[in-house]
């Protein structure tokens, strides 16, 4: 378990996490079965093999390597593990991912051939449905008893005992590489699953479960979990309370664990734990040190035994479970609610409750509510009455809504007055302190960590009719945090059981200036009910720092709404040998980026993303230029104005037009020639954002970059007022 990184590690992990978001349905919403209030025999036996001996021996062969993510010990552990999985006689594969060595995360003459272990136990009867126990088998710089043997052994003995037996759902055991690297593992196999829309019922996540400080007294469990995972862990510490009474189970004081292989899942909205001993991680003495080995990092085989039975006991209840019935969703009309659900199995039939109070029962899976007061809120939910027992499942997730008229276009709300068609959760409010226009906008408050809430827009219709709709406002604030922690989506759906992400806010792209957004919606043209809603999410653990708060102003939906034009662009300079044309304009609102056009043909092959531009394609005298804006979802703006060559003349230079690397690419000596009469800024990067040589005061001659590694490196030169950026490549 990493909880903290370093910048350079943060800086890659900032490109790895920049994937476009998938619109999964993530079973956010999942509910879990009623646990007993006496132990299931079957499942108290199975808790009760759980061994200390093979814990230990599983922890003490991982020790003997140190198994970074980059080196061959990786490979072995990863085959070793294979081994171990087809013993159980598991069907097994490696899920390979990008390798870190093309990141930068390695060091010149490592090699990642490992990747992650994924052993499947295939359901019986809903063998789509799957649960994953999973854990970590790199560590970076020593034995890593604790960190992370003691979760991976965990892994297999809970394979070793369940796959003697069979069970209704797909049980993945799924040991993750390069966790240590900042989940670089897990990451792209949580993007699979989403991708695949699996139905992914809930992660346990095993990582350190093998110190417990001394003198502190008995021994407690303490696991970790984010809004998404409330309902999983509630379950999760209902079983194992019931199963190993003997070590109480808390939630963790500091809410979620930061860093784990559980984060990525959370990032794709699935229920995912950190279970492990992070509570008492300022007390470890060994974390991420030589002494990480059995007897110190690993000091408590009876916590280590207790996890991995609490885990293998809610692991089995669920696997074979009766599930409540799952996906309620409340879509509203003019004088109506429709209440909908998925078929649950093993169910004869369902009762509907509204505002906590019976309604109806039904073996129908929606129920068409009529009994409602136009503006008034409503909440639903439903349970199962099971086919065999009469008995009565746990409720469904909850969803509300209220009868209300459509939405009518033009859609405009400044927030000057109201916030007319929006719901909004109680830390969103108008406010003073920030505004595009008038005198208010529309904050999300504070976003902390572990924090969830949503603004969401009345429904309304898109006629058949439409040719184009759009939706755009303005932008302002920022989001810190770290990785992927924390983000604002803006979101669409047509049935309030599957939200389309149409576009993501992180840190990234929230830089405090006010920045206007558009958004086409003409994928929903025909649809009956749309509804739009933004949310805010933040995953990581319960300190009271702020990551981060937005505001939104000028909120419009409309049809053929035309975008902001950049204005007043100028050809600042002209030369005519070589020829050349620099030109500059204005735009007060930030754009994804620009268009140039040349006597109305583009000129850019990708979008600018300065708002300057520098045509060195031969321009001549009687050339014209325009330029456009183009934003989110492709949305480009129309002509600015024009601006012509010969309303401006030759000039004798334009600064950096004539910049010069030779050769390109090299082996590391370079001539430069920046066409500057005096000394310039130097300074070279790699294509991760980091410095890697600078020089204050550069003119003209030879460079020797030979002391870097082999790559592509990124050239800035700068003056007082201009800059340029070129690529170096060293061979």
């Amino acid at each position: 378990m990493r909880t903290f990184l370093t910048i350079g590690i943060f800086l890659i992990a900032s490109v790895l996490c920049a994937q476009s978001p998938i619109s999964n349905k993530g079973n956010r919403n999942q509910t879990y079965p009623k646990v007993a209030e006496v132990v299931n025999p079957e499942i108290a036996d199975w808790v009760a093999q759980v061994d200390m001996g093979n814990l230990e021996n599983s922890i003490r062969w991982m020790q003997q390597y140190i198994r970074n993510a980059c080196n061959e010990e990786a490979l072995i552990t990863q085959n070793w593990l294979i081994d171990q999985f087809e013993d159980f006689e598991l069907d097994v594969y490696v899920h390979y991912f990008a390798s870190i060595y093309n990141t930068g995360l390695c060091k010149i003459g490592d090699t990642l051939d490992a990747g992650n272990v994924v052993a499947i136990q295939w359901g019986t009867e809903f063998p789509e449905e799957y649960i994953i126990v999973s854990s970590h088998y790199d560590h970076p710089s020593g034995p890593g008893a604790d960190d992370n043997a003691s979760g991976t052994a965990g892994v297999l003995e809970i394979a070793r005992i369940l796959s003697q037996h069979q069970f209704k759902r797909t049980i993945l055991y799924v040991p993750f590489n390069a966790e240590e690297q900042w989940m670089v593992g897990s990451l792209p196999f949580a993007e699979k699953c989403a991708t695949e829309n699996m139905n992914l019922l809930g992660v346990f996540n095993l990582d350190m479960i093998g110190f417990f400080p001394e003198d502190m007294g008995p021994l407690t469990m303490c696991s970790g979990a984010c809004k998404i995972s409330e309902r999983l862990y509630q379950y999760y510490e209902d079983v194992a309370n019931l199963y190993v009474p003997e070590i109480p189970t808390f939630q963790l004081t500091v809410g979620d664990s930061y860093g784990g292989d559980h984060m990525p899942f959370n990032i794709y909205e699935y229920p995912a734990l950190y279970i492990g001993d992070i509570e008492y991680h300022h007390l470890h003495p060994c974390y991420h040190k030589s002494c990480d080995t059995i007897g110190n990092g690993v000091n408590s085989l009876p916590l280590a035994q207790g996890f991995v039975r609490a885990t293998l006991a809610a692991v089995a209840e669920l696997a074979n479970g009766w599930l409540p019935p799952q996906n309620l969703r409340a879509v509203p009309s003019e004088t109506a609610i429709t209440v909908s659900w998925d078929a649950a199995p093993e169910t004869a039939r369902y009762k509907l409750y509204k505002n906590d109070n019976f309604v109806t029962e039904t073996t129908e899976t929606s129920f068409v509510d009529t009994d409602v007061v136009n503006g008034v809120e409503n909440t639903y939910y439903v349970t199962g009455i099971h086919s065999d027992t009469e008995e009565e499942s746990p409720a469904s997730n909850s969803d509300y809504a209220m009868a209300s008229p459509p939405l009518t276009f033009p859609y405009f709300n400044d927030f000057e007055n109201n916030t007319n068609g929006i719901r909004l959760c109680p830390e969103w409010e108008l406010t003073t302190s920030e505004h595009y226009s008038g005198n208010k906008s529309l904050t999300t408050g504070y976003i902390f960590q572990n924090h969830f809430s949503t603004a969401e827009l009345c429904w309304f219709s898109i006629p058949d009719t439409v040719t184009t709709i759009s939706l755009s406002f303005y932008l302002k604030g920022t989001l810190s945090g770290t990785w992927n922690a924390t983000n604002v989506f803006i979101e669409a759906t047509t049935d309030r059981k599957s939200w389309d992400k149409l576009l993501k806010i992180s840190k990234n792209s929230s830089n405090n200036v006010w920045m206007y957004r558009q958004i086409s919606l003409n994928q929903y043209i025909g649809e009956d009910f749309v509804q739009l809603r933004i949310r805010a999410e933040s995953s990581g653990e319960h300190y009271d720092y702020i990551v981060g708060r937005l505001f939104f102003d000028d909120v419009n939906i409309d049809y053929n709404a035309p975008p902001p034009i950049p204005q007043n662009l100028k050809i600042i300079a002209y030369m005519g040998e070589p020829k050349a044309a620099k030109l500059k304009w204005d735009n007060a609102i930030v754009a994804t980026g620009y268009n140039m056009y040349r006597n109305h043909l583009k000129i850019n092959t990708s979008l600018i993303t300065e708002k300057s531009y520098t045509d060195n394609d031969s321009p001549l005298p009687e050339d014209c230029y325009q330029v456009t804006a183009v934003y989110d979802s492709d949305i480009e703006s129309d002509f600015s104005n024009e601006a012509c060559i010969k309303d401006v003349g030759i000039k004798e230079n334009i600064p950096f037009a004539g910049v010069k690397i030779v050769p390109n690419p090299s082996d590391g000596k370079v001539n430069i020639e920046t066409g500057l009469p005096t000394a310039c800024r130097l300074a070279i990067f790699t294509i991760q954002g980091i410095k890697v040589f600078e020089k204050e005061s550069f003119n003209d001659g030879m460079l020797d970059l030979s002391h870097l590694p082999k790559g592509i490196y990124i050239l800035r030169i700068s003056t007082k007022d201009e800059s340029v950026a070129k690529k170096i490549v060293v061979k």
